[in-house]
């Protein structure tokens, strides 16, 4: 393979010293060397944009917004931009975007129930699953002997969690639309003999966009005996956490809001917020970040994050995203996502198809197609079923190619009755 090559002409290359190494000065006052890629590299970029797009043009499976406008000006990608630190409090770093990340975390506390900036915390990650990482370490820091429990439905990132960080866990019943089973979590309450507990929970679950009851929760935990100072409260809002609250016809029960006495919600910033790259955002009260922040004297800054570096151009795209697109733009997207992933399922039903689409939700679950409809729509399949996730970048020309294929092959295998 072409590691690269240096560019330069060969006189520009500088001369070994007489002990066999760089003569360091000569190197030091010698011009940068320009690197131009080659015709090779350009070729293979140019390949990978084109699948890039081709793929893009298919996708219909996975929960990602790809009309990505505005986006950040292209200028800003010369620059290494580092969050350092605790975004709150900066660090010696100044090429750094903190003031934009606080904007941005304030702008999402407001739209989760927690206006006053004074009680609520939180950074831009990696992601959703870096956010619920940290979202549950801070519950342990909080109740170091509680036990997490979690809904069967829950996104993988939960135990896995767990696993890193050694909490005990257990994992409770879900409903067959997906949402986690009072009954059985009330059962599992009574079993544990009063300790503590981490409840995650999930507003949009990763097969079928299930939307946990946090309202009944809450006061299933408050008929055991499980007070605020015995229970911490994290919410998995990777996708619908910013669908739920522009939805006026939710009910109160499923909105992600700190009101209900959630303790922390992360979201993806991939996913409807609409970011070219993975991200994410964890938003929590302000209390368990002090808890655990710890001042880092070679930074100038507070340990409260999970990650010491962190993107700065996330924040961009995140704080672009979020100001140019506003409660209105957000409001219509999830307005018409919903409607059409509705119509969507109306559609397959009028075939005969058992389909599944939880109420206020973009995915759309149905019997999982043959692999040549599952690659060519990049379907997720898991136990027999798939899904579509009606995102605003999906297109009306898109889901009709879907339905087409997906209806005659339904026929074809006989299942149409």
């Amino acid at each position: 393979m072409d590691l690269g090559s240096d560019t330069r002409a060969p006189d520009q290359h500088p001369e070994p010293s007489q002990q066999g190494g760089i003569d360091m000065h000569q190197k030091a006052s010698s011009p940068p060397a320009r690197h131009i890629l080659s015709r090779a590299m350009l070729d293979t970029l140019f390949d990978t944009e084109l699948r890039v797009r081709r793929a893009n043009e298919t996708h219909l499976g996975y929960p990602y917004n790809l009309g990505i406008v505005p986006r950040v000006p292209t200028s800003l990608g010369a620059y290494l931009i580092n969050n350092l630190g605790d975004p709150y409090a900066g660090s010696h770093y100044a090429a750094e975007v903190c003031a934009l990340e606080r904007e941005a975390i304030a702008w999402l506390s407001q739209v989760w129930g927690g206006a006053d900036m004074d009680l609520y915390a939180g950074s831009i990650g990696a992601s959703g699953t870096e956010g619920n990482i940290w979202g549950l370490y801070l519950g342990r820091e909080a109740l170091p002997t509680a036990i997490l429990l979690h809904g069967a439905d829950a996104h993988y990132s939960i135990p896995k969690a767990a696993r890193i960080q050694r909490i005990d866990s257990r994992m409770l019943r879900s409903t067959p639309q997906g949402e986690i089973d009072l009954d059985d979590l009330a059962f599992v309450l009574d079993d544990l003999g009063g300790r503590p507990v981490i409840l995650a929970l999930t507003c949009g679950t990763t097969m079928k966009g299930a939307h946990d009851d946090i309202a009944g929760a809450i006061r299933v935990l408050d008929a055991a005996g499980y007070g605020p100072d015995r229970r911490y409260i994290h919410l998995d809002g990777a996708l619908n956490a910013m669908v739920v609250p522009f939805l006026s016809a939710a009910p109160a029960a499923i909105r992600p809001d700190f009101g209900l006495g959630i303790d922390s919600i992360s979201t993806s910033g991939h996913k409807m917020i609409g970011t070219p790259m993975p991200c994410g955002a964890l938003i929590c009260r302000r209390t368990h970040l002090d808890r655990i922040s710890r001042a880092i004297a070679y930074l100038r800054s507070n340990d409260t994050t999970l990650m010491g570096s962190r993107n700065g151009h996330a924040v961009l795209a995140i704080w672009t995203r979020l100001m140019a697109h506003g409660v209105a733009g957000y409001t219509q997207d999830a307005l018409r996502c919903t409607l059409r992933a509705e119509d969507m399922a109306a559609a397959l039903r009028d075939v005969g198809v058992d389909v599944l689409l939880n109420p206020h939700s973009l995915t759309v679950v149905f019997p999982e197609p043959p692999e040549d409809i599952q690659m060519t729509y990049q379907l997720p399949c898991h136990m027999g079923l798939a899904h579509a996730i009606i995102m605003p970048s999906v297109t009306d020309s898109l889901i009709e190619r879907f339905l087409t294929d997906y209806i005659r092959w339904f026929r074809l295998s006989g299942r149409a009755q």
